[in-house]
Formats: C-alpha cells, structure tokens, sequence
C-alpha cells in the first residue's frame, strides 16, 4: 500500500490515482471475520492450548470476558434427545460446558437439549475439519435458545476429548476475537473468575471504541488521499 502511494504521488496518470484510491477504500471496508477461541487449561494451570473455532448464528454471543468452566461430553453425544444433566454444583458457581457432536438433527436443538440439562454454554464439533456458523431452520427451538454455542473442527475435539480424561482439573474458557488484537494475553490472573476459577487478563477494547479508532483511521486515510491528489 505505500509503494502505491509513493507511485501515485510521482504519476500524474487518472487509472494510477484511481487504482489506489479504490485499493485503500477496499482495505478500509474489509469485514473482520467473526471468530472465536476455545482455550484449554491443563496439567494444574501450567498448560493451556487454543482451539479455533465459529460461534453460533443463534443465542447470545460470548462476553468480552469469555466464559470459564468444565467440559462435558453430552450423553448421549450427538444431542438430538434430552441429554444427562449437568452435575450438581455443590455450593459453588462453576459453569458446565457440553461437548456435542455435529448431525442427527438442527444445530438449535442440540444447544436446547443442553441448555435444559443445566449446561451453560455448548461446543459442537464437526466429524471433518472444516468450520461452519451453525444456522437453525428451527426457528421456535433458536428463539429459546439463551447460551451461547461455539463450533470446533474434528482434531480439536479429539484433543479435548484426550485432555479431559486424563486431567480431571482442566477447564476451558470460551473466549471472543477481538478484530485488531487477542482478548486474552494468556497470563493467569491472581483473582477468580465469577465460576471459582483462575481468570485471565482481558485485553479487549470495548466495541464502540473499535468502531471509533475506525472511523478516525478512515478519516486520516481520506485526509492523506486528498492531499496526494490534489495537493
């Protein structure tokens, strides 16, 4: 991109001012993808290992400080019936995730069937490696929906699966992406989370402060294109 604003500002050709002006407004309006991370946290805290993965197209999304809690595979594991339910709490707030897999039925009423078994967030996985925004065509069962579901590939359900049952501590941490820079820095927070877990150091910006750092960029861009031009 500067090279192109060096080679405009020594050619008075239209097509070259053209060419670039087009190019900054398309990197300006370029949509950040809407992601999220699965991050597992294991042998005692000293251990965690991040998951790609897609949130849902229904439900509420994912605060900006994430979700913390124990995952479960669900029983039975595709979902598509009323599942087990989540274990007591005993006295504490701790939060319970299921692991479901992908098929049998809609994405909607997989997240149901664990929201009514007292879960409180649900991950779905793919049987391949591709991600996908889970959509519903149930619309009634999506309307009910009120946790938030993410979606994984094949291997990190794999992983997950092989990390929770040989570490019975471990906890995942649903977390959002930020658009310009990680939510998460890794480092473990002396404090604890809302679920009695060791909580981590937020590092996001709240979203309108994002939307204006990019209007103010826009503007300097548009500023220095005028300038370029017609200066």
């Amino acid at each position: 991109l500067l090279i192109s604003l060096l080679f405009l500002r020594i050619s008075n050709a239209i097509y070259v001012r053209v060419y670039v002006a087009v190019l900054v407004i398309l990197i300006l309006l370029c949509p950040t993808t809407d992601e999220a991370l699965v991050r597992a946290v294991y042998n005692h805290n000293s251990i965690s290992q991040d998951f790609e993965a897609l949130p849902s197209g229904f439900g509420p999304g994912l605060s900006g400080e994430g979700l913390l809690g124990s995952l479960l595979e669900a029983e039975p594991i595709h979902a598509c019936r009323p599942i087990r339910v989540a274990p007591p709490s005993n006295g504490s707030s701790a939060a319970f995730v299921a692991l479901i897999r992908r098929h049998g039925c809609p994405f909607a009423t997989k997240v149901l069937h664990a929201q009514r078994a007292g879960f409180q967030a649900a991950v779905v996985y793919n049987i391949k490696e591709s991600l996908v925004t889970m959509v519903s065509e149930e619309e009634e069962a999506a309307r009910e929906v009120d946790i938030p579901a993410l979606f994984i590939g094949a291997s990190a359900s794999t992983q997950l699966k092989r990390i929770f049952h040989y570490d019975p501590t471990a906890y995942v941490i649903l977390l959002p992406e930020c658009q310009w820079d990680s939510c998460w820095d890794g480092r473990t927070d002396s404090r604890r989370s809302a679920w009695g877990l060791p909580k981590q150091a937020s590092r996001c910006l709240p979203g309108h402060v994002h939307y204006l750092l990019l209007g103010f960029t826009a503007v300097i861009w548009i500023v220095a294109l005028y300038v370029l031009c017609y200066l």
